[in-house]
């Protein structure tokens, strides 16, 4: 009877460690995926094409523009500071509206920054407006929106300046810098008071959206959405490590069935909510977490330059490991990306292209290096 009480206790054991265990993704794991030729998905009557909710069903505030207003499919994106985690004094603001948040390294084992991608709602005020590295200019393209930002890298080969003029943007009236042209503009970024240079740049987006010719037309970037729940391993947590000098930067993010979503928790002990700083209930929730493993290079060994390939080199072909968190569910895929001007394209483990929760996305550009302190696990 002592015996078959231990073996039965050594087996409660195992179970209970095993389901406390985190599972660690291997970035550059053989996945064996083979990419379904795609194109571009219809956009449905009434329906947002980058989250998936009905247009009607949201709430319109007063100087907002956006989709569900304005009925102009236009997204604007906003390079958004991450100091220190993006938490207390460092907390930006606005985010609630944002459909698609990026989040892609800044510099080598350190910090990373925010693109945020507003497309349904539009805010009047967003911040805190941060600087451009060229990987946020290659997923401008891809959006072909108004993109926002104030400062740029200008080191040779990672000059964001050289690289709106080969893609050719600086003449479309898409770009909004907060520091150097644009009169027209000018009076719309504005400092927040009570906060510290840099970290109180105000920008009055909807505003700039309505400085785009109307004869420019965004890309069509439409996902595809269900409201079934996906099939896949058990991820109530999912723990993002940038390295071993970025604490402030690492981050838990739980599945919350009441909030249909992951909370993004951050700080020295990722206990600390990703808010709004406006917002009344402020928690971020995320319906769908990707994380896209992609190369990362830093020009001249200069942490301070990176050059994340979201697209390859001279607009060539880029493609690389996915893992989508949804539902407290984790899958295993692909992203591949055809070009400067297209989208990119996430796939399943079967290599159609995936099926989205409806609602916010937080997209995570992850370098595929395996450097030390850096990894992607969950449980």
């Amino acid at each position: 009877m002592r015996k078959l009480l231990t073996m039965m206790l050594l087996v409660m054991l195992t179970v209970c460690a095993s389901a406390g265990a985190e599972t660690v993704i291997d970035p550059k794991e053989a996945r064996g995926i083979v990419p379904v030729q795609t194109g571009l998905n219809e956009v449905e009557d009434g329906v947002s094409p980058t989250t998936g909710r009905l247009l009607a069903a949201l709430a319109r505030p007063e100087g907002f523009a956006g989709l569900a207003i304005t009925g102009r499919y236009l997204p604007m994106l906003v390079q958004i500071g991450n100091d220190s985690g993006g938490v207390g004094e460092r907390a930006p603001w606005g985010i609630t509206y944002a459909d698609i948040i990026y989040e892609t390294p800044l510099v080598r084992n350190e910090s990373t920054r925010m693109t945020a991608v507003f497309s349904d709602l539009i805010p009047d005020s967003v911040g805190y407006v941060r600087s451009a590295r060229v990987g946020h200019v290659w997923i401008r393209e891809e959006w072909d929106g108004g993109f926002l930002y104030y400062g740029q890298q200008e080191a040779d080969g990672s000059n964001v300046k050289a690289e709106f003029r080969k893609t050719g943007a600086n003449d479309k009236g898409v770009l909004f810098s907060g520091t150097s042209g644009g009169t027209a503009w000018k009076h719309l970024y504005t400092a927040r008071k009570r906060l510290k240079s840099p970290y109180n740049m105000d920008a009055n987006v909807a505003a700039m959206s309505e400085l785009v010719p109307e004869s420019h037309i965004a890309a069509n970037h439409a996902f595809r959405f269900t409201d079934a729940v996906p099939e896949g391993d058990t991820a109530k947590q999912v723990f993002i490590s940038w390295g071993d000098g970025a604490s402030s930067y690492a981050s838990r993010l739980v599945y919350r069935d009441e909030w249909q979503g992951y909370i993004r928790n951050v700080g020295q002990d990722r206990s600390v909510w990703y808010a709004d700083r406006d917002g009344v209930d402020s928690a971020i929730a995320f319906a769908n977490v990707i994380v896209q493993f992609t190369r990362v290079d830093y020009n001249h060994n200069n942490k301070l330059e990176p050059v994340a390939y979201v697209v390859g080199k001279d607009g060539a072909p880029a493609e690389g490991n996915a893992d989508f968190f949804m539902a407290g569910k984790h899958i295993s895929g692909y992203w591949k990306r055809d070009g400067m001007s297209e989208r990119t394209v996430y796939y399943g483990p079967d290599g159609e292209e995936i099926e989205l929760q409806r609602g916010r996305t937080l997209i995570v550009i992850f370098p595929d290096d395996g450097e030390q302190g850096r990894s992607v696990s969950y449980k």
